[in-house]
């Protein structure tokens, strides 16, 4: 497995050096009170960095999450996830995530079995019809849950949203579901199909320095019916991308 993602790596790099024409970098770091992922609340007050670049449709980007204020007692506990993605079209993409938390498994590039590997491989699916979007993803190697059968679950995850403008607000209305058994949503009170998360999220975009330099503070409310619990997150994004220039 370590041997496919560093190939995967590798040739996005190759084809990217290729060729300078069109090649396009971009940085962004979110300041936010909550790190909230499907229907939980996976850290507290966080900072959100990204780095990535796109060509021709490709777009290679590294996305990390780390607690300021870790609970005390408890382990400092980051996440590095890495993405290979590709959108044929302005409406599909497709693509791989790698998933690394520090505080499981067997260190950083560690899969095999479920206990001793840090790194989760997700193979995404998504695409946008105009008035909603959705995402599919699957857990195909490394870390995830179980199933009843106590053997590897595949975890799936379906991710609806639909934008709409209020004012000048941009808003999201989101539906989470887990459409099997798995249990890393162990927490949810069911045992197949529920819905774990429903969100609302609104935010507003200032750009500056020619639309080379945006700044975005956003607040969301994420209720999980399941498991019956509810968030409320703030936050602001600030986003480095000379693409944009007008």
């Amino acid at each position: 497995m370590k041997r496919i993602l560093f190939a995967l790596i590798l040739l996005a790099s190759f084809v990217v050096a290729s060729s300078q024409e069109n090649l396009q970098a971009y940085l962004q770091t979110d300041l936010t009170s909550a790190y909230l992922w499907r229907g939980q609340k996976n850290a507290g007050v966080s900072l959100q960095p990204v780095a990535g670049i796109r060509w021709h449709g490709f777009n290679l980007f590294a996305w990390g999450n780390v607690q300021l204020c870790p609970p005390a007692g408890k382990p400092d506990k980051h996440e590095i996830d890495l993405f290979l993605k590709y959108s044929p079209t302005k409406a599909l993409s497709m693509g791989l995530k790698n998933v690394y938390v520090n505080t499981r498994g067997d260190g950083f590039l560690s899969y095999g079995s479920i206990p001793h590997a840090a790194n989760g491989l997700d193979a995404f699916v998504a695409y946008d019809f105009r008035m909603f979007n959705f995402e599919w993803s699957t857990t195909i190697a490394g870390y995830d849950g179980y199933n009843h059968s106590g053997k590897r679950a595949y975890g799936s995850y379906l991710t609806l949203n639909a934008p709409f403008k209020v004012v000048t607000f941009d808003c999201t209305a989101t539906v989470g579901i887990v459409p099997y058994y798995c249990s890393r949503y162990s927490e949810d009170r069911s045992d197949g199909f529920h819905v774990n998360m429903c969100a609302l999220k609104a935010q507003h975009t200032f750009r500056y320095a020619d639309n080379t330099v945006a700044l975005t503070p956003y607040t969301q409310l994420m209720v999980n019916p399941s498991a019956r619990t509810a968030h409320f997150q703030i936050g602001a994004r600030i986003t480095l991308d000379p693409s944009a220039k007008h």
